[in-house]
């Protein structure tokens, strides 16, 4: 003998899950703001280091220098923190309107320049006081971003 398994068949209605649509109070969908560039700068990142995540503001980073398969982020307080990652990747982790690449192992926030002094590629001083040397093939890109970051 076989075993037979009854298979009810409910009624179709034009709107599928009619019963359990009615059951669900209708709420206003909230408004969702847009993400400024003064939000984005007010944010923190997380950064992968040898003993876990460290989460530091966007906004108190100076520089990034590059050492190999690691970046060493320097503060405008003097503060450093290695990072587990190449410099590129950790360029593509911040707003890219705010740092500017200036040599093959640095990477400045133009927030915290205080002078470029003309050269062969030139050199910019920090407001921590710390003198980074510009690179010649990085130059034009540098001047032209630091004409579009300050108007």
């Amino acid at each position: 003998m076989l075993n037979a398994i009854a298979i009810r068949r409910l009624p179709e209605s034009l709107e599928p899950n009619a019963s359990f649509a009615r059951a669900l109070p209708i709420k206003p969908a909230q408004i969702i703001e847009p993400v400024t560039k003064s939000t984005l700068e007010a944010e923190k990142i997380a950064l992968p280091t040898m003993e876990g995540l460290c989460f530091e503001k966007v906004k108190n980073i100076a520089y990034l220098e590059a050492s190999g398969n690691y970046t060493a982020l320097h503060f405008k307080d003097k503060r450093q923190v290695l990072v587990c990652k190449t410099l590129r990747e950790v360029e593509q982790m911040l707003p890219s309107r705010a740092f500017a690449r200036i040599h093959r192992s640095h990477t400045v926030h133009l927030k915290h320049l205080k002078k470029y002094v003309r050269g062969k590629g030139g050199h910019v001083l920090l407001q921590n006081g710390v003198t980074l040397t510009v690179s010649t093939g990085q130059k034009e890109a540098f001047l032209g971003q630091v004409k579009e970051y300050f108007g």
